[in-house]
C-alpha cells in the first residue's frame, strides 16, 4: 500500500503545481479552481469546500478540457428540475430529477427505475435491482486467477433488514438515500444511492468491509429489455457478446470483462451499467451482473481483505447507447471534476484548451512528446467511439505552429501535415479508428494570449 500512497502523494503535488501555474502568480488570497479533464463541456453538481471544513453543493459548468472559477453562490436550477426526495410510510424512498425516477424498497433494493420522458419502466416486472448476491468461489487450480462456471450454481441473495433505508441529502441539487447491509457475520456493506439535478444516471456509492474466504460478491439488475446481444466497452471501442448460452463457446463467456460500461438495448430503449473500477461483467438473458469482490486464499491469504470503496451507476436511455451519450456518461463517472485550491486568486473567467465537434470522437490523451523533449510539442490521441465514419473539427486555444499526424511511436507521417484554420483542425475517422497528432506550439516568448 505504501507504493500507492507515494503515487497519490506525487500526484497531489503535481496537481498543486498545475493549479499554481494556472494562477500565473497573481498575488492575493487563495481561491478555488474547477478543472475538467474531459473533452466536452460538463454541468454537474459538485461539493465545494467552505471555511471551517464545511462543504456546500453547487451546480457548476466547466468547459471542455479547461477550467472555471468556483461559483461564489448557488447556481440557479432553471431550466432543470430540482431533485425531489420522498420517503413513504413503508420505508421506501423515491428520488426524482425529472429525467429519471428511482424507487428503493426499505432494504435499499431497486424496485423501479423510470425514464420520465417516456414513462418507460426499466426494472423487470416482479424483480428487483441492486440485488447483492454471494457465491461459493472454489476454483480447481489457481485460486486467485480462475473463476469456474460451477460457482453460478451456488447463488445466494444477500437480504437486508427492512427499515435500514434512510434519506441522506433531502433534495434540491442532489437527493440521496443510504442503507447498511450485513453480508455475512464477518462482512458488511454501506451504500449511498445518489441522484443529481440534470444527471441521466443514478449512482451507487459503496463501501464494503470484506472479510471472507472463497466467496464471490456480485450485484444484479434484471432489466425490462430483451436482446440476444449485450455491448461491452473495450479500450478505444466496444464489442457485442451474446446474452445466451446456445453453444459451448457462448457458455465459456459466463463472465467477461468490460471497461467503464456495459449496455443491454433493444430497438428504441436500453439500460447501461457504468462503473469506476470493477471490470468483471455478464449479461445473461435480461440480467446485468457486475462482479464486485472475491476472496482467494492463495498465493496471498489476505488478498482483497479489508475496506473497499467503489461506485457503479445505472442509466436507462432512449434510442441507441451512442445517441444517448452512454460513453460520455461513463467517462464523466470515472473522471470527476477536480476542485483545486490555488495559492493566489483563481482566474475570473473560464478557459478551454481543446474541444471536438463530434460526440463520436473522444480526445483520449494529451501528453508531452517523447521525441521532441526540447521543443514545445504535444501529442494528442483521439479515437472514434461510436463505430461510424465521421468528419470532425478539433478546436484549440493553444498557439499551434504546426500540426502533423503521427504513429503510436510519435513518428511523423510525411503526408500527414494538417492546415490550421481559425484555430481548428479537420480530422476524418473510420469506425473505431485511433489517430495520433503532433502539435508544435509557438515558443512562449513569441506568444501573446
Amino acid at each position: 500500500m505504501c507504493h500507492y500512497e507515494d503515487i497519490r502523494s506525487h500526484g497531489n503535488t503535481l496537481l498543486s503545481a498545475a493549479a499554481a501555474a494556472l494562477c500565473a502568480g497573481e498575488p492575493g488570497p487563495e481561491g478555488l479552481l474547477i478543472v475538467n479533464t474531459l473533452p466536452w463541456n460538463r454541468t454537474e453538481v459538485l461539493a465545494l469546500p467552505r471555511p471551517g471544513g464545511a462543504h456546500s453543493l453547487a451546480l457548476v459548468t466547466v468547459p471542455s478540457m479547461g477550467y472555471a472559477p468556483a461559483p461564489t453562490s448557488l447556481q440557479p436550477l432553471l431550466p432543470q428540475q430540482p431533485v425531489f426526495v420522498v420517503q413513504e410510510t413503508d420505508g421506501s424512498v423515491t428520488l426524482d430529477n425529472g429525467i429519471i425516477r428511482v424507487r428503493l424498497d426499505a432494504t435499499g433494493r431497486l424496485t423501479s427505475l423510470v425514464l420520465v420522458a417516456s414513462g418507460r419502466e426499466t426494472i423487470a416486472e416482479g424483480a428487483v435491482g441492486n440485488q447483492f448476491v454471494l457465491f461459493d468461489d472454489v476454483p480447481l487450480y489457481w485460486d486467485a486467477w480462475d473463476v469456474m462456471d460451477y460457482h453460478l450454481e451456488t447463488r445466494k441473495p444477500v437480504l437486508g433488514q427492512a427499515g435500514t433505508l434512510a434519506v441522506g441529502t433531502e433534495g434540491g441539487v442532489r437527493g440521496s438515500a443510504w442503507f447498511l447491509l450485513q453480508i455475512s457475520p464477518n462482512s458488511r456493506l454501506s451504500q449511498e444511492v445518489v441522484l443529481d439535478v440534470g444527471c441521466p444516471y443514478v449512482r451507487f456509492h459503496t463501501e464494503v468491509h470484506w472479510h471472507e474466504a472463497h466467496k464471490f460478491l456480485k450485484v444484479e439488475f434484471p432489466a425490462r429489455v430483451r436482446s440476444p446481444q449485450a455491448t461491452y466497452e473495450i479500450q478505444f471501442g466496444h464489442l457485442q457478446r451474446p446474452t445466451h448460452y446456445n453453444t459451448s463457446w457462448d457458455w465459456a463467456r459466463f463472465e467477461v470483462w468490460a471497461h467503464r460500461w456495459m449496455d443491454l438495448s433493444e430497438h428504441g430503449f436500453g439500460l447501461a451499467l457504468l462503473n469506476d473500477c470493477k471490470y468483471g461483467a455478464s449479461v445473461r438473458g435480461n440480467v446485468l451482473s457486475l462482479s464486485l469482490l472475491r476472496a482467494p486464499k492463495a498465493p496471498d491469504a489476505t488478498a482483497d481483505m479489508g475496506r473497499h470503496e467503489f461506485t457503479y451507476a445505472l442509466m436507462p436511455h432512449k434510442g441507441s447507447l451512442q445517441d444517448a451519450g452512454v460513453i460520455r456518461a461513463a467517462y464523466s463517472l470515472n473522471f470527476p471534476l477536480l476542485v483545486l485550491p490555488t495559492p493566489g486568486p483563481a482566474p475570473s473567467t473560464s478557459w478551454s484548451a481543446f474541444s471536438v465537434s463530434s460526440p463520436a470522437v473522444v480526445l483520449e490523451t494529451v501528453k508531452k512528446a517523447e521525441t521532441s523533449p526540447q521543443r514545445h510539442t504535444l501529442v494528442l490521441r483521439l479515437y472514434e467511439a461510436h463505430g461510424s465514419h465521421v468528419d470532425c473539427w478539433l478546436h484549440t486555444s493553444l498557439p499551434v505552429q504546426e500540426a502533423v499526424l503521427c504513429d503510436l511511436l510519435e513518428r511523423r507521417d510525411p503526408a500527414g501535415y494538417l492546415p490550421l484554420r481559425d484555430a481548428r483542425l479537420k480530422l476524418t475517422f473510420s469506425p473505431f479508428q485511433v489517430r495520433s497528432l503532433l502539435l508544435v506550439l509557438q515558443p512562449p516568448s513569441t506568444y501573446t494570449p
